[in-house]
């Protein structure tokens, strides 16, 4: 009897905690689809900016170039943490079988936008630092051609990690509320369809870049800079924060409040083994997931701050002596793409088990190298796959 109610109150500790998760998550999940659409209105903003030269400090033309070096490193040491963590992400997922769900694959799929966006933003905002706010590097058809088609896709990265955030919680609540159904097909075929669909359904939110961005050459300098009107400047904050905030925001809602009503429904089957397990992978899993969108909302504040101050407050006329804040809010925003695979890595044992075991080959396979310059074991060791 005595052993019964213990159980019973370890049970019901396990749904109360699973239950607190879950609202946390699902209100930090709101919180970051706002603040990620509202970036995006703050680089719109801010793009728009470049337009009141006349009127606005220039970023970077203070700098010594000390300064501009630091912020040149801080930008490299960026990329290197980016590419490396989510190639070693996406290479885990790809390489272990019991990695391959359908959570795993769309983080593998953010990982993978992450690259696209670092790799895309990195070498702008460099050129930038050097030569100026909006410099382009290439000029003609060419140059005008890219600087819609990288605007375009830096930008849509931002809807992929949103409308990849809803698929995660479908994906949670079909496997919480409806945890026997059989699915139609495996989770690779699964996401063979979902991801290329969560990609395509991304662009038309930025297909407007391939008319606005434009570039200018005078005195023999190239810039890549967005012009339109402040109406169509409306509508296209409309339209974001309609399908990007409003229409996310209650599919993740709706589908929250069906979990929490199942766990409460549910409570005695939770005595069961495998169930009351399954139950503690969910809740390691949810911890991990708020981890994420902690960061990711750290992250977006402070951009988010500065493009509201920009079109709200100071009329797309910034004024001088910001220009620091302005960068660290931006340098902020990117970074996300960086740390983002290395909470995966300290915070989940499965992916920190797989890390490791990369790390201990590659240290055989060069002990190998050097010692017996390049032997066939040290090839063998080469064709290593990371197990979990």
């Amino acid at each position: 009897m005595l052993s019964g109610n213990l159980s019973k109150r370890r049970n019901d500790q396990l749904l109360s905690l699973h239950m607190t998760e879950d609202w946390k998550i699902y209100h930090i999940t709101f919180y970051c689809i706002s603040w990620v659409v509202t970036s995006n209105m703050s680089n719109f903003a801010c793009n728009n900016a470049t337009q009141f030269n006349s009127y606005c400090c220039k970023p970077f033309q203070s700098d010594t170039n000390a300064i501009k070096g630091v912020k040149i490193l801080c930008y490299c040491v960026l990329l290197l943490m980016s590419v490396i963590g989510n190639t070693l992400l996406v290479a885990i997922i790809k390489t272990n079988k019991r990695l391959q769900t359908i959570t795993n694959y769309l983080i593998a799929n953010v990982a993978a936008s992450d690259i696209i966006n670092t790799l895309l933003v990195v070498p702008r905002q460099i050129t930038e630092i050097l030569l100026g706010p909006r410099s382009w590097l290439v000029s003609g058809l060419l140059g005008s051609i890219l600087c819609k088609s990288v605007s375009f896709l830096q930008d849509i990265t931002t809807a992929v990690s949103i409308i990849s955030l809803v698929v995660i919680t479908t994906d949670r609540y079909r496997g919480i509320v409806f945890p026997f159904q059989k699915q139609l097909m495996g989770p690779a075929k699964l996401c063979k369809v979902i991801i290329p669909l969560i990609w395509i359904v991304s662009m038309p939110f930025h297909l407007v870049y391939f008319d606005i961005f434009h570039t200018e050459t005078n005195n023999g300098e190239t810039t890549c800079r967005p012009l339109w009107s402040p109406e169509s400047q409306k509508t296209s904050f409309t339209v974001i924060f309609v399908c990007l905030i409003v229409v996310p925001a209650c599919v993740i809602t709706f589908l929250y409040l069906r979990i929490i009503h199942n766990l409460k429904r549910n409570r005695a089957a939770l005595s069961q083994g495998p169930l009351r397990k399954r139950l503690k992978e969910d809740v390691k899993v949810v911890r991990n997931i708020i981890a994420i969108l902690v960061v990711f909302v750290a992250c977006m504040t402070p951009i988010s701050i500065y493009g509201m101050l920009v079109m709200f407050v100071w009329d797309k006329k910034v004024p001088c002596g910001i220009e620091n804040y302005g960068f660290a809010a931006h340098f902020i925003l990117y970074a996300n793409a960086s740390v983002n695979p290395w909470i995966y890595f300290v915070l989940n044992d499965k992916y920190r088990r797989c890390f490791r075991n990369i790390l201990r080959k590659l240290r055989i396979v060069r002990r190998e190298k050097k010692s017996r310059g390049g032997s066939p074991l040290a090839l063998e060791m080469s064709g290593f796959r990371p197990t979990a």
